[in-house]
């Protein structure tokens, strides 16, 4: 006898035993028994949710030999020619390849005819999305006034694809992906009778991968028993299948906690070696993710986690905050576009990396009581003799663009009494003189600047934000030779540049060197200020 496979043998044959449709099978029930049966219907839901299964019920409960009935007897002649499939009463039509004006005129011509046996003739068509325009309307008018006899039940799972003239013809029901515990609880009722030993862990990881499918799901255990045989692990499931083990997924939770990418990468080869698909790999971290996500902010109800790891999710979920896990969850979805643009492998070690090295979120609610308690811990001291300015720059509102980086400068005690801002900018024409000699436009450049300080041997310079251009050729190794040997030449001691571009500024002279002073002053009267800026070392940019 040809072998039966599980998701035809195990086909519901009457609306109970359809599950997790119970809105559509309670209204179908009561249609019937009310003799309230529309003359079309449309069951628009993903695949595997039981659209087609539900439309042969139809058929069987309107043509049983006892009825019309809701409870079909599954004995008389025209169930069980239903049930085969041979029955002349209900017409199964798949729209993908009879979807011309031609296939809909012999149709029409077809349902002119009264049933062979039963009191209904059915039509089922499936992926009647798929039909042309052309034919859409050529159905219009048999659809508006269909035979008495006549019922029409059209399938989809692109209802969006449907002309609205269809939809507005027909009883539209929408199908649901099954619930995951529906699903395990239906998983193990069909292993048991198949006398097939089932783990647990093995029956959530079938449903997990079925994604609210029992056809889906029933096809791939019918795949696994053909390797494993009678007995059902985890382990062979996810051999069969080419999954990555849950276990994996949490021992990278240890890796992101101890920050070791030396753990990380070796996870990622170890995923490779497997021959699991990156791409899935990346979709089951992401869920991961919204797992412990969940975990962290639904506290003690499960409900929202797979059952077989709630508890454990619950547990790791401590070692992460919610708005750290919202990051990562962020980071998986962006790797899984990356991983279209080829390269999996690098863009994956890439992704893992990323997730190691993230810092903790810093919440500023969290940094304000911090400072509030810091305040409170340590108040400020009285009569102490106030230290004598810095001469760090402080801006009012300019915002730093950018800098040029200079190697570390130390102060030599012994030059202090010659270094001062005064009588550099005494000789400073002196020295734009000196370069315009050598080099006329850098000369120009430098002059469109502003002094800001004289810091040790360290000279910082603004430049207003439509200056960028001058400050760009100025930064040029050749240039700052230049400009460095000519202040040396002028001042008498050996100077290093520090450019800075001011953003919120335009139109500026040399003088104003000295305002950052009263600026200085202002921000140490503040005592919120003073605290951010001894607490974290910070600068005042903004």
């Amino acid at each position: 006898m040809t072998y039966l496979v599980l998701a035809r043998k195990y086909r519901p044959q009457s609306f109970e035993e359809v599950i997790g449709q119970e809105h559509i099978t309670t209204t179908l029930s009561n249609a019937i028994k009310t003799n309230r049966v529309a003359q079309a219907y449309l069951f628009a839901g993903p695949r595997g949710s039981g659209k087609t299964t539900c439309a042969r019920i139809l058929a069987k409960a309107l043509n049983c030999e006892k009825g019309p009935t809701s409870q079909p007897c599954q004995k008389c002649n025209s169930c069980q020619e239903i049930t085969l499939g041979s029955s002349l009463d209900v017409i199964e039509i798949d729209g993908a390849s009879n979807n011309s004006v031609d296939d809909i005129r012999n149709l029409r011509e077809n349902v002119r005819y009264a049933a062979a046996g039963g009191k209904y003739k059915v039509i089922i068509l499936d992926e009647v999305h798929m039909l042309s325009n052309s034919a859409f309307n050529a159905l219009l008018k048999t659809l508006e006034e269909p035979p008495a006899h006549v019922i029409f039940v059209f399938a989809t799972t692109e209802p969006q694809e449907v002309p609205e003239t269809v939809l507005s013809r027909c009883q539209r029901f929408n199908f649901k992906r099954i619930a995951l515990p529906d699903l395990l609880e239906t998983a193990k009722k069909i292993a048991q009778k198949e006398k097939i030993e089932l783990e647990e862990e093995a029956a959530f990881i079938l449903a997990k991968r079925a994604e609210g499918s029992v056809r889906d799901m029933l096809s791939l255990l019918d795949q696994v028993v053909s390797f494993s045989g009678r007995k059902v692990s985890a382990d062979l499931i996810l051999q069969t299948l080419g999954l990555v083990d849950q276990e994996v997924f949490f021992e990278l939770n240890e890796a992101i906690v101890k920050k070791d990418a030396k753990a990380g990468i070796s996870l990622v080869q170890q995923v490779i070696d497997s021959g699991a698909d990156i791409k899935e790999f990346v979709i089951g971290l992401t869920e991961h993710f919204r797992n412990l996500l969940m975990a962290k902010i639904s506290g003690q109800d499960s409900s929202f986690l797979p059952p077989v790891y709630a508890e454990r999710y619950q547990k790791e979920s401590g070692n992460f905050t919610a708005e750290d896990l919202i990051r990562m969850i962020k980071i998986t979805t962006d790797l899984e576009l990356a991983l279209k643009t080829g390269e999996p492998k690098i863009h994956l070690e890439l992704g893992i990396l990323k997730l190691i090295k993230m810092d903790s979120t810093v919440l500023i609610e969290e940094l304000l009581k911090k400072l509030e308690n810091s305040s409170e811990t340590n108040p400020p001291a009285k009569n102490v003799p106030v230290a004598e300015k810095s001469n760090t720059p402080i801006y009012e509102n300019p915002t730093l663009l950018g800098t040029y980086e200079v190697e570390p400068v130390t102060e030599n005690p012994t030059a202090k009494v010659d270094l001062n801002l005064e009588s550099l900018l005494k000789v400073w024409e002196q020295v734009i003189d000196k370069i315009k000699e050598h080099n006329a436009p850098l000369g120009t450049f430098l002059k469109e600047g502003e002094i800001l300080e004289l810091k040790g041997n360290l000279l910082t310079i603004e430049f207003a934000k439509d200056r960028a251009f001058h400050k760009q050729q100025i930064e040029k190794r050749e240039n700052l030779n230049l400009i460095e040997k000519a202040i040396t030449e002028i001042y008498g001691q050996n100077l290093k540049l520090r450019l800075v571009l001011n953003a919120n500024k335009v139109n500026h002279t040399v003088t104003g060197a000295k305002k950052k002073m009263d600026i200085e002053e202002l921000a140490k009267k503040d005592p919120l200020m003073k605290n951010i800026l001894e607490t974290f070392e910070g600068e005042i940019i903004q």
